[in-house]
């Protein structure tokens, strides 16, 4: 038997996690019943093996067994402490993530490089989508992930070619941080031409790769099923971002769902292109259809707002009333309030009548759309600033597509301004 190279205490329980993963192949059902039966002792899992006394054990096990030494556990600790390679395993209770412990089969052991703070942010949404996207599912994800990075999402997704490393790239790119979970050992450079994206998530301190595999595991196609549990496992929310019928990400869609996890995918741009098909199943069976950043934002509002430290991007005003953010003395009973004297209520500019605006207003040295409606809403942007498409349509009593009519005509003549998430101001708002 080799002698260990790190003088290892024989009371170090990690070392019998490492044999473990050593011994059964990542995901394994089995190694999880026996230590469920000898109280998640990693060491009492080793003896009982070692000793013969568990029954049941197939052919490959058994070679597995008396191949693998603690000596070799050992080394493999040492190799990761040598490479700054974190080793997390299930009975950690301060750094193995705490989602992962939710899920039906989490892994007994995890590899971790990078920044494993990211591993414990209550806000992560996991992203995943085809090897090779079209011009509509890339530009999609590109404003999703600026949305969500902004709003401080920690992006989960894959590393693999396409969306996955789309979904990386923009989180760097919008100031984010992202996570990949990888089908073959941390160390491994896989895809090759991702070299640099990893590079750069490892050297801006804002990224992190982890695996259930062990350092030098290469990535067989039979990895990358097992390891999308853990894909799913570590966010509440999954949005995939396009997917044909027979797309890998639908069976991470399937974790998402059999974890209790939400469920988001981009509706199709064609909802004939076979390249979209997974999509279209998806929302068949009820996974919702994401519009905007804010729909997860709004998910997590809704179940979790004890994570959300911020409220502000992108919040309309009836959600800010829904979560009571701009507090206000709650107003007098009629019976209390003090009498006024009958006054004729001062109209805003926006909903007063044309021949009734001030003379000051006419001979203003801002121009003015031509048209009734055009001017009304431009009176109402300079004088709100910023707001949603639907709150104009409110505000003005109009239909929302003969808004959004008007909006692209004035937009188009200089009057509006277009913002990110459906929202519009007023074009000499920055100048005034």
């Amino acid at each position: 038997m080799d002698e260990p190279i790190s003088g290892s205490n024989a009371n170090d329980r990690l070392r019998y996690w490492v044999w473990l993963a050593l011994v059964f192949s990542a995901g394994s059902a089995k190694v999880r019943t026996y230590l469920m039966n000898y109280g998640n002792d990693p060491q009492a899992v080793y003896e009982a093996l070692t000793e013969g006394s568990v029954p049941g054990l197939s052919p490959n096990n058994v070679r597995a067994i008396r191949m693998h030494t603690l000596a070799e556990a050992e080394n493999i600790i040492y190799y990761c402490k040598k490479n700054r390679i974190a080793l997390l395993p299930f009975d950690d209770e301060q750094q193995y993530p705490p989602m992962l412990r939710e899920i039906a089969n989490p892994p007994i052991l995890l590899t971790a490089q990078g920044n494993p703070d990211l591993l414990y942010e209550p806000l992560c949404v996991s992203i995943v989508g085809t090897r090779v996207p079209s011009d509509y599912t890339l530009a999609v994800e590109d404003q999703m992930v600026n949305g969500l990075c902004r709003s401080g999402f920690v992006i989960v997704s894959g590393f693999a070619k396409g969306v996955d490393s789309a979904a990386h790239t923009a989180a760097l790119r919008y100031g984010g941080r992202t996570i990949a979970v990888l089908g073959c050992g941390v160390n491994v450079n896989y895809p090759r031409e991702n070299a640099k994206l990893r590079e750069e998530m490892l050297s801006s301190g804002r990224g992190l790769f982890i695996s259930e595999y062990l350092p030098g595991v290469q990535p067989i196609p039979a990895n990358f099923p097992r390891r999308n549990r853990i894909l799913s496992g570590l966010s509440r929310a999954t949005a995939v971002m396009e997917a044909a019928e027979r797309s890998g990400s639908l069976i991470t869609a399937e974790c998402a769902s059999k974890q209790g996890r939400f469920l988001f995918c981009v509706p199709p741009a064609d909802l004939f292109d076979r390249r979209y098909s997974g999509l279209v199943t998806l929302m068949r069976d009820g996974a919702i259809p994401l519009m905007s950043y804010q729909d997860i934002l709004m998910v997590y509002y809704t179940h979790c707002p004890q994570n959300i430290s911020v409220l502000g991007d992108g919040m309309r005003d009836s959600e800010r009333l829904v979560f009571r953010l701009d507090e206000e003395p709650d107003a007098l009973p009629e019976s209390d309030a003090p009498e006024q004297p009958a006054e004729k209520p001062v109209l805003p500019a926006y909903v007063q009548d044309e021949q009734e605006q001030p003379a000051q207003e006419q001979t203003s040295e801002l121009p003015m759309p031509e048209t009734e409606e055009g001017r009304r809403i431009v009176r109402f942007l300079r004088e709100q600033g910023e707001t949603y498409a639907d709150d104009i349509a409110a505000a003005l009593d109009m239909d929302l597509s003969e808004l959004l009519s008007e909006l692209t005509v004035l937009e188009l003549d200089g009057f509006v301004q277009t913002l990110f998430g459906k929202r519009y101001r007023a074009a000499e708002a920055e100048m005034a």
